[in-house]
């Protein structure tokens, strides 16, 4: 099967992702990065399809409805699954079904999916918010492995390329959007 997962994803100095199921930190930029490469597609027509841990969606729906934006998020196609491998299939099927109108698919999290979906050999893309600086974290990513990875730099047609390796400060934070695609090599 070829590579279609696209893992978008933040993480301090430390690989830590979160505390108390919320982002340690409050990043304006980050935040309308995430949401326009998640729902942004190239075809007006079609949407993208996410993969998603339950206490992650919980997180976020309370998220959207604080931020007003759920219609970017579809919540009338939801459809809950068992496992991490019903979800690829899904997701697969949805992809290679033109009726069902699907651009892209992307891991939005928490750290089980993400380690699920390295683990697949399904990865094609690894979208990291990269910040400059340690916060108190109960969620980490430790054994994050980009060995297999290289960094780019997207065309300039992709949504927002012109961040990409940006150094970016807001709120006193340095962080960057880094991109990564696979390579297979080690």
């Amino acid at each position: 099967m070829d590579r279609f997962l696209n893992i978008m994803m933040a993480m301090d100095a430390k690989n830590g992702m979160g505390i108390n199921n919320t982002l340690p930190w409050k990043l304006n930029e980050d935040e309308r990065w995430f949401l326009s490469i998640s729902t942004t597609t190239k075809d007006p027509l079609k949407r993208n399809a996410v993969i998603i841990g339950r206490l992650t969606y919980e997180s976020f729906c309370k998220y959207l409805t604080k931020k007003s934006i759920k219609a970017n998020y579809e919540q009338s196609h939801l459809d809950a699954v068992r496992s991490f491998d019903e979800a690829v299939r899904m997701a697969r099927g949805f992809l290679d079904d033109p009726e069902k109108g699907i651009e892209s698919v992307f891991v939005l999290g928490g750290v089980q999916p993400y380690e699920q979906a390295m683990a697949s050999d399904l990865v094609h893309r690894i979208y990291l918010t990269r910040i400059f600086a340690e916060y108190s974290c109960d969620t980490y990513w430790s054994n994050l492995n980009l060995s297999q990875f290289r960094r780019i730099q997207r065309s300039k047609d992709e949504i927002l390329a012109e961040l990409d390796d940006q150094i970016i400060e807001e709120n006193g934070v340095t962080y960057q959007f880094q991109v990564y695609e696979f390579d297979g090599k080690q």
